[in-house]
């Protein structure tokens, strides 16, 4: 009888040491999922990254402006002759 008990107490301590390992194990791989997820992640951040400071580079260079609504370039849409075409509309129709 003290026999069976000692073997019951030996089992439940060797299935916590087993419980305890299997957490551990879990929470190593956990990690090192983490760690790959993130090293993954940040390689394609970095191809992005550089790809977004090339395109950077090559921006014209800007300055600021005092009233930025304002455009330096010719909007109208009437390019050509008399506003583009015979009524305006840019309806070039050759007679």
């Amino acid at each position: 009888m003290i026999n069976d008990k000692f073997c019951d107490l030996e089992k439940r301590e060797l299935q916590d040491k087993i419980n305890s390992l299997t957490a551990d194990n879990a929470l190593l791989r956990s990690n090192a999922n983490n760690a790959a997820q993130s090293a993954f992640i940040n390689e394609k951040f970095n191809i992005v990254n550089n790809e977004l400071a090339a395109i950077k580079a090559a921006q014209p260079n800007t300055v600021p402006v005092q009233w930025p609504q304002l455009t330096a370039v010719n909007t109208t849409p009437y390019i050509g002759n008399f506003y583009g075409g015979w009524n305006g509309w840019g309806n070039n129709i050759s007679f």
